[in-house]
């Protein structure tokens, strides 16, 4: 990991932000946090190496939503989702989202490390179109 790695953090509960925030930072990674979708749309744009720990469920636009749109708008972001609840139809999306992973909450740090660690390395290969959005 370096210093430039960024987790783009996208979930409507603050507690669940607030944690987090504290993990990752004190594993090393930049972080921010978004209350939401629009929130996280409306923010200044980055460059560098990142990934977007996603929540599904959140009012306004869903987490899908969100990821769908990144995609048309070009953005490479790679995506880990996650849920405390999903219908079946949220995971079907989810699944067939290309995301890096679906974790459920509450989730285990090691698999929270691991997911991110998977996410940053898809974004090697890609170019960082975060400018598009």
């Amino acid at each position: 990991m370096k210093t430039q790695d960024l987790v783009e953090v996208v979930d409507d509960d603050a507690d669940i932000r607030r944690m987090l925030v504290m993990v990752l930072e004190s594993h090393g990674y930049k972080v921010r946090a978004h209350d939401g979708a629009h929130a996280y749309l409306a923010a200044e744009r980055t460059s560098g190496k990142r990934v977007m720990l996603l929540d599904v469920r959140m009012p306004k636009m869903t987490g899908i939503e969100l990821q769908a749109h990144l995609v048309q708008s070009g953005d490479t972001i790679p995506v880990i989702f996650m849920s405390g609840e999903s219908l079946p139809h949220e995971m079907r999306a989810a699944e067939q989202s290309n995301a890096v992973t679906f974790l459920w909450k509450p989730f285990r740090t090691e698999a929270l490390l691991k997911a991110i660690a998977s996410g940053l390395a898809q974004f090697e290969g890609k170019p960082d179109s975060v400018t598009q959005r």
